[in-house]
């Protein structure tokens, strides 16, 4: 359990820095129709989760990122906590139940769906391309990367839908905010499962 855990932390420290750069820029998107605030409170919740799996016992790491993060203020943050501890709670049973028990769980906990403007838009189809490739047999980190992609075009593509509720809000032509803080989740995801790889393959190289 140990390297599950150092897989977390690892995860989270490299979230937590792509959030921090990109937090200003998203709460300007958030601004457009809303509080402006989106991206300190993303950051603020990954945060309290990197530090919380930096305390937590062993394996536990993302039972504790998930506890802290849903925590968090706002929409996203609730949303992202309990993501997490449902993938935390399939680890046992490896990625493809983690995978498929946060997409089980986004979708009965908010009444969003694809072509709502919302963190849906990418975390659904993101989650649902990495169950594709991980059924395939491929590695955690080549489905991440994929699912990586997805998300982060789908979040460009908020850009042309319309507010759920509202079709002349302020918002069209902007991506949505939770949309875009998603993608940045998963690319940095992608970036340290990769380089978890690529160390692991060094190492290989060099016994």
């Amino acid at each position: 359990m140990q390297q599950h855990d150092d897989i977390v932390r690892a995860a989270l420290d490299r979230i937590v820095s792509s959030l921090d750069e990109v937090s200003a820029e998203i709460d300007e998107l958030d601004a457009v129709a809303s509080d402006g605030n989106h991206g300190q409170h993303i950051l603020a919740g990954a945060t309290a989760a990197r530090d919380a799996a930096q305390a937590a016992p062993e394996g536990r790491a993302l039972h504790a990122a998930a506890e802290a993060w849903g925590q968090g203020e706002g929409f996203a943050n609730p949303l992202w906590g309990k993501v997490l501890a449902a993938a935390a709670d399939a680890e046992p049973d490896g990625p493809l139940a983690m995978v498929d028990a946060a997409l089980r769980t986004l979708e009965a906990s908010t009444d969003a769906h694809i072509g709502d403007k919302s963190i849906v838009d990418t975390l659904a189809p993101a989650l649902g391309d990495a169950h594709v490739h991980l059924t395939r047999g491929e590695s955690l980190a080549d489905a991440t990367a994929h699912a990586a992609g997805v998300a982060e075009e789908a979040a460009l593509e908020t850009a042309a839908i319309e507010d759920r509720f509202d079709a002349s809000n302020a918002d069209l032509g902007y991506p949505d905010p939770g949309a875009t803080s998603s993608a940045v989740i998963l690319g940095a995801l992608a970036a340290a499962l990769a380089e978890g790889d690529d160390d692991e393959a060094d190492g290989a190289d060099g016994a």
